[in-house]
């Protein structure tokens, strides 16, 4: 008897870092073996895999020698042989489930197929249920047309929001969807004072308006909030930007805010608690996310977050802080009315959703009682400690 979670993705994400928060605290309720399968490719996940083993003897890695690929879902169908070859490892190791970790609906789709070969019970933990068309993916439209059927595969389904669960249902998914919020360390996240802005040589006598992560314009837009700033002289008067992070568009960024002789610091990586403390607003302009992180840890010390009105922001967010998305108009009134208004603080009611409900702890309790309930019962029953 034993659990058999899946992740062929070359990329360590946010989803990752959840799905190994989560299956740390399976290890914790579940005594039998746990195998996990992660691409060779992707040497930051087996590291950190490798890492838990050591915690938990009964987790087992094994590397797959590929990597899911941009055309996932065509592969699977013009390379059945790797369905068969995947069904037959499937079938040695013998798990009561698959877990599928999909951070969109091609990743890790090949153990879906070869679950279903198999005759295995399995589940897909999915943040992200966009179509690549939404995402802006190159040829999304084309890659759609056999991504389709992957929503009729999994058993079952873990996501991270109601949203996430209406989209699955819009894709195709008739399978049973349970959500898991994502969570935070909210002990790290809490109301600050004047003195981050003067530890990170920011200005005083500006709105301080900020974006968090990853710097890569298709999805995060962090152009579309320059844009913003640009098109408005009292908000590029009054607003100082501050972007924290790295990636391909960091260097464009800088040139942009340049150009348009705009008040702002690049930072690189650093701890956002103490920026969360500093900003008057974090703004989440993104054409797609999932439940955002940094939403929640900005939430959670108690500043105010302005978002695209989709996705998780949709979900959490009241209606005068979200904002049409793709729009830098839209963005830009948004601006307006939260300056004009005296920057007023999320409620305290969100704050308390935020701290108890999307805790770290939280997240991890639940996600280890959606997965082991989903094993077949007379399984479970023997196997959780």
């Amino acid at each position: 008897m034993s659990l058999l979670f899946y992740d062929d993705s070359p990329v360590f994400g946010g989803h990752e870092v959840m799905a190994l928060l989560g299956l740390e605290a399976v290890l914790a309720d579940y005594s039998e073996p746990v195998h996990f399968l992660a691409s060779a490719a992707n040497e930051k996940l087996c590291q950190k895999v490798t890492a838990l083993a050591t915690q938990h003897p009964h987790l087992i890695l094994e590397k797959l020698p590929y990597q899911s690929s941009k055309f996932e879902a065509l592969r699977n169908q013009l390379k059945p042989a790797r369905i068969h070859t995947l069904a037959k490892r499937f079938r040695q190791l013998a798990p009561q489930l698959v877990i599928a970790i999909q951070g969109n609906c091609e990743h890790s789709s090949l153990s879906l197929l070869a679950a279903r070969h198999a005759g295995i019970p399995n589940t897909s933990y999915i943040p992200v249920p966009h179509s690549n068309a939404e995402m802006g993916a190159r040829l999304g439209a084309f890659r759609d047309l056999f991504a389709q059927r992957l929503f009729r595969l999994a058993d079952s389904f873990i996501t991270i929001t109601d949203e996430m669960a209406r989209m699955l249902q819009l894709r195709g998914a008739t399978a049973p969807i349970y959500i898991v919020y994502n969570g935070v360390d909210v002990s790290r996240f809490h109301p600050g004072s004047e003195d981050a802005v003067l530890q990170l040589g920011l200005p005083t006598n500006r709105k301080l308006i900020g974006m968090i992560g990853r710097i890569e314009f298709r999805q995060k837009q962090q152009h579309l909030l320059v844009e913003a700033l640009a098109s408005d002289p009292t908000l590029a008067a009054t607003c100082h930007l501050v972007f924290a992070g790295d990636g391909p568009d960091a260097a464009a960024l800088t040139a942009l805010t340049q150009q348009h002789r705009l008040s702002a610091t690049v930072l690189p990586w650093t701890d956002p608690a103490q920026l969360y403390r500093a900003l008057h607003a974090l703004v989440i302009p993104s054409r797609y996310e999932g439940l955002p992180l940094v939403m929640l840890e900005a939430l959670a010390t108690g500043t105010t977050v302005l978002a695209s009105d989709r996705d998780g922001m949709k979900d959490l967010l009241p209606a005068d802080c979200r904002f049409l998305p793709n729009s830098a108009a839209a963005l830009a009134a948004t601006l307006n009315r939260f300056v004009t208004t005296g920057c007023p603080a999320p409620s305290e009611t969100l704050v308390s959703r935020v701290r108890e409900t999307m805790s770290l702890e939280h997240f991890k309790a639940s996600f280890s009682s959606t997965v082991l309930a989903l094993v077949p019962r007379a399984v479970s029953e023997k196997s959780v400690v």
